[in-house]
């Protein structure tokens, strides 16, 4: 080996030394910064910071989320005059750490908005301009209720202030785009259902006025070609729809695109909402049944049976009585389950009673299953207790009469003690 191929293994021995230190240098900086705030030391912090953004600013993302807890914490502790700046030492955190990272997940465009929005900083378009490349460009993280809200009411009153620069149009497609990420987050972080739930109520709030059928239709319309794949989209225009035009044929359309892409529990809803309201009962008590099978939540699941009963209660009182069975099965703590049991019962004297006997053993039937709404739902102890006097009116017995126990057939399949 000649003389400069041995220097150049010793400078790449000597270069190959100092990276590992670096790397070594970077990690028990790191580990130090993580003490310090685990102890809430965050003037050391503060101070390890500034040699970390400068010899180690892109050894690990993790030393940007730590340090984001450190500016954090002198937002809330900064007086009134100061704490804008410390909101913008904030930002530009921020934006050192997508410089540096900027495949990362953090959702920072989303966070920068809500330091400003959080401390009421008068800045309404940087605001706004932060959350709309949050819903653009990271909308996998753009999951904060009040983010997604303060989104939609910016866009809003844009269009109050300037009416020229968006249409009802465009705001319809923005309330649809956002009502998509919603509903995308739910399924996500079912935890926060509630919170979800009340930005789309703030949304339908804002937008109640412009979300008629001659402004839905049209709009859907005209996208519907584009989006008939979209899963996503053609649920948000169905939710939108079942509370405006459920007898739309644009929102059979929807539905039915919905639920052949994706069949759910709630396209079926979609579509038995659809047809009841055409008068087609028979084809939309079949999808309330497939909307009953396909849901998984037990609640939704006893609400819908307990709809199904409701429908069936005069036409079909086997059926009906199977559905609220099943209702009171997901969702045994709901007392008006048994109040319409007995009423169902009361009311099949002429079709399953033949005799006075049989008739007599349905009325104990009907009072014995409305008392249980009592021990259920205490609030109904009233009405429960009314109603059993009434059927029990319609009952009796000779004095020192034996009563044998009543097998009743028909759709009922009960035996009745006295």
């Amino acid at each position: 080996m000649d003389r400069k191929a041995k220097l150049m293994v010793l400078f790449l021995l000597v270069f190959s030394q100092l990276a590992i230190g670096q790397e070594v240098n970077c990690a028990e900086k790191e580990n130090q910064l993580n003490k310090f705030v685990a102890d809430k030391e965050y003037k050391k912090a503060n101070e390890l910071w500034s040699e970390i953004k400068t010899s180690c600013a892109k050894y690990n993302e993790s030393i940007y989320v730590l340090e984001s807890k450190v500016l954090q914490y002198n937002i809330e502790v900064a007086n009134p005059e100061n704490t804008e700046k410390a909101v913008r030492e904030l930002i530009s955190h921020f934006d050192l750490y997508d410089k540096n990272f900027p495949a990362n997940t953090n959702g920072n465009f989303e966070k920068r908005a809500m330091a400003l929005y959080d401390n009421k900083i008068d800045a309404n378009d940087e605001i706004y301009t932060y959350l709309d490349k949050a819903f653009r460009l990271q909308k996998n993280t753009f999951i904060n209720p009040q983010a997604l809200y303060t989104y939609f009411k910016l866009y809003f009153d844009k269009n109050n202030s300037d009416k020229t620069q968006v249409t009802t149009q465009k705001l319809i497609s923005k309330y649809i785009d956002v009502t998509s990420l919603v509903n995308a987050n739910i399924q996500k972080l079912a935890f926060k259902t509630d919170e979800y739930n009340r930005v789309q109520q703030g949304m339908n709030s804002l937008m109640n006025g412009l979300l008629t059928c001659d402004n839905l239709i049209p709009y859907i319309k005209f996208n519907f070609t584009s989006n008939n794949k979209d899963a996503e989209w053609l649920s948000s225009v169905g939710e939108t729809l079942i509370n405006k035009c459920s007898n739309s044929p644009m929102f059979e359309s929807i539905a039915l695109n919905l639920h052949q892409l994706k069949p759910t529990s709630r396209s079926a809803y979609f579509l038995a909402t659809y047809y009841m309201n055409t008068g087609k009962i028979e084809k939309g008590t079949e999808f309330y049944i497939q909307s009953a099978s396909l849901e998984s939540n037990k609640l939704e699941k006893a609400t819908t049976c307990y709809t199904i009963a409701s429908i069936l209660s005069t036409s079909d009182k086997a059926k009906s009585k199977e559905m609220v069975l099943t209702a009171i099965e997901n969702n045994p703590t709901n007392g008006a389950y048994y109040i319409f049991l007995a009423n169902l019962y009361a009311n099949a004297i002429n079709e399953c009673a033949t005799t006075d006997l049989e008739k007599k053993a349905l009325y104990k039937l009907a009072s014995n299953t409305v008392l249980k709404a009592i021990s259920i739902e205490p609030r109904y102890k009233v009405t429960a207790e009314n109603m059993s006097k009434d059927y029990l009116k319609n009952i009796t017995f000779a004095p020192k009469a034996k009563i044998k126990p009543v097998k009743l057939s028909c759709w009922i399949n009960q035996t009745v003690q006295f």
